[in-house]
């Protein structure tokens, strides 16, 4: 039976967990049969898996170790066995199993091992057990006796009370309601515990994602996607934005938070350096939902064909992480219209992907991310910057203006904290590191734009990706000239070369541009630093550039008669050129009145 539907609330994170697998099984059993053989196939698999090995009385509580072990594994393993009811502690340890299930969407595998299912479901047989019963017997003088007769041990008698029994009641018909594997009849247990370890594998072991340390302003960022897993409407949706916006990062925090949900899942990198290329993108996908079997297609068109099959027959949750192309869609989720409880994550730059969608017979729910507030900013900067979540005591003006620089980008944030690193260990050299800060920070904001490598290439993957070579140079253009003026106004210019109108159209659904309320034309500054980096790299000779937008090198061009026909653009703010010169006349006399000064006192 499929597992139940997600919680509404919001999730807790997930702590570091300690082992991979947690074996709650009744010792009398399974201990030195079943058990002991998993238990060996789960270490020689690879993974680190915890038992108790305590055969003696373990006493009125669960020991704080196994508490602690069940917290800290990522997957349990639940053998229910004949006489696994008959024991508190295991009853017990159940509970706290789905709890951490419900809490942090740990995998729970439950194991029927010679039981029917609906007898746990509804407590029947050797899974029957009343509060009543052992209510009385509590009461009765001779304890031990009569708990003996129901095979359980005296200790265990006074934890037997209604309340309790609800309690474990209930546990049973939910983890009898969750999807596990059931040995029966002369069925090989060897072939058997081959699957139960394959099975763990691809929940665990295979398909956790390392998440980023010093997550920040993600639960608000998930609101929305965590609706829309209990939205019938939609199977897919598209997370959008810009570059370093944080897309991945929330695939990843989304993924590892609910593929337990789901029978299978998988994690495509779409653009990540594949050999063969779709054909590449298929067989890991089919992989991964067929639960690691050798998948043998020789074309897209068959590969597409066994994903529409398994789309249909399993309900998976697969992330395809920075799509840029129509085909990629086509050939990783099928083409035909047909009915799936399956969700698709999709991450991408391009806002008008709902299109694409329509004619592979989808339904997408499109979500642009939104880029971290002032207060989040400062908070991962610092993160990152001073291993805290506040600035360094000294840092705090200089945090400020560089997370306003990055303008709410979580790779800036990141990367430019990192590079400006503080030892809060090494105090002497405070004074010398926040002199670094402000040369970083000049050279950030000089008109050169010393971007760092690492944003700049993943921001100039954006550009790189423009179909068109007009749409490239409208963004350049737009970079240098035309940021804060009227949509109307830049589509009157640059219409009749560079097609205005549709161009601003692409760059607006790939998130390089943004058009205001009022009808201006916004770009993010790392982008227009980007733009006008790659401008900037034509040449370090102004004149041999396509495009001049500086004040002070226009004015020298224009004044020298420097000029070339390299140059497509020039501006040049008489104003800024008159307040400069101005600034240089003060400076002059001043240098002028100093000099006379020394002069008089000699």
């Amino acid at each position: 039976m499929v597992s139940t539907l997600v919680s509404s609330s919001r999730p807790n994170h997930t702590p570091t967990a300690s082992y991979d697998v947690f074996l709650s099984f009744r010792g009398e059993d399974t201990r030195h049969t079943f058990t002991d053989h998993l238990y060996h196939a789960l270490v020689g698999a690879g993974l680190h898996t915890f038992r108790d090995n305590d055969e003696i009385d373990r006493g009125e509580e669960l020991k704080p170790e196994i508490e602690t072990a069940i917290i800290q594994s990522s997957a349990c393993i639940v053998v229910l066995s004949e006489n696994y009811a008959n024991s508190r502690w295991c009853l017990d340890e159940l509970c706290l199993i789905l709890e951490q299930r419900r809490k942090l969407k740990r995998f729970v595998l439950p194991i029927f091992y010679h039981v029917d299912p609906s007898d746990v479901r509804n407590q029947r047989q050797s899974f029957a057990i009343e509060g009543s019963i052992w209510t009385s017997l509590i009461k009765v003088a001779n304890l031990t006796t009569c708990l003996a007769c129901f095979g359980i041990e005296a200790k265990e008698g006074s934890k037997w009370t209604e309340a309790n029994v609800r309690r474990w009641k209930a546990a049973l018909t939910e983890v009898a309601n969750l999807t596990g594997l059931e040995l029966s009849g002369s069925r090989s247990e060897t072939s058997f515990i081959t699957e139960v370890v394959e099975t763990v594998q691809g929940k665990i072991d295979l398909k956790q994602l390392s998440s980023p340390a010093h997550l920040t302003g993600m639960e608000a960022r998930f609101e929305l996607i965590n609706s829309w897993f209990r939205n019938k409407q939609y199977n897919a949706i598209a997370i959008c934005g810009m570059g370093g916006s944080g897309k991945t990062t929330l695939a990843q925090y989304v993924y590892n938070l609910y593929k337990q949900d789901f029978r299978s899942s998988s994690f495509i990198e779409v653009t990540g350096k594949q050999s063969d290329g779709l054909l590449g993108l298929q067989k890991q996908l089919l992989r991964d939902v067929l639960g690691g079997k050798k998948i043998k297609i020789s074309s897209v068109s068959e590969g597409t064909h066994k994903i529409e099959e398994v789309l249909q027959m399993k309900r998976v949750l697969i992330v395809l992480d920075d799509v840029d192309k129509h085909e990629q869609l086509g050939a990783l989720l099928g083409t035909k219209a047909f009915h799936t409880q399956s969700k698709i994550i999709i991450t991408t730059r391009l806002l008008d992907l709902h299109a694409w969608f329509g004619s592979i017979s989808w339904r997408c729910l499109m979500h642009n991310i939104k880029l971290l507030n002032d207060l989040e900013s400062l908070e991962l900067l610092s993160w990152h910057a001073f291993g805290s979540k506040i600035p360094m005591e000294g840092f705090e003006e200089l945090a400020v203006q560089l997370s306003q620089y990055c303008g709410g980008n979580p790779l800036a944030l990141k990367v430019l904290g990192s590079s400006l690193f503080v030892s809060k260990e090494d105090p002497s050299n405070i004074n010398n590191m926040i002199k670094i800060w402000r040369s970083r920070m000049s050279s950030l904001n000089s008109f050169k734009g010393d971007l760092d490598r690492k944003i700049h290439g993943v921001l100039q993957k954006s550009f790189d990706s423009l179909p068109l070579p007009s749409q490239k140079e409208l963004l350049l253009h737009i970079a240098c000239f035309f940021v804060g003026e009227d949509v109307s106004f830049v589509e009157m210019i640059l219409e009749d070369e560079l097609y205005a109108i549709s161009g601003i159209l692409t760059l607006v659904n790939r998130c390089l541009l943004t058009i205001s309320p009022d009808r201006k034309l916004m770009m993010h500054q790392l982008l227009q630093e980007m733009a006008r980096k790659v401008v900037y790299d034509e040449s370090k000779d102004p004149a041999k550039r396509s495009r001049v937008w500086h004040d002070a090198e226009s004015y020298h061009l224009l004044t020298k008669g420097n000029g070339s026909d390299t140059i497509e653009g020039l501006a040049l703010d008489m104003r800024k050129v008159e307040q400069s010169a101005r600034s240089k006349v003060r400076f002059h006399r001043m240098s002028i009145d100093t000099r006379a000064d020394l002069c008089l006192s000699n």
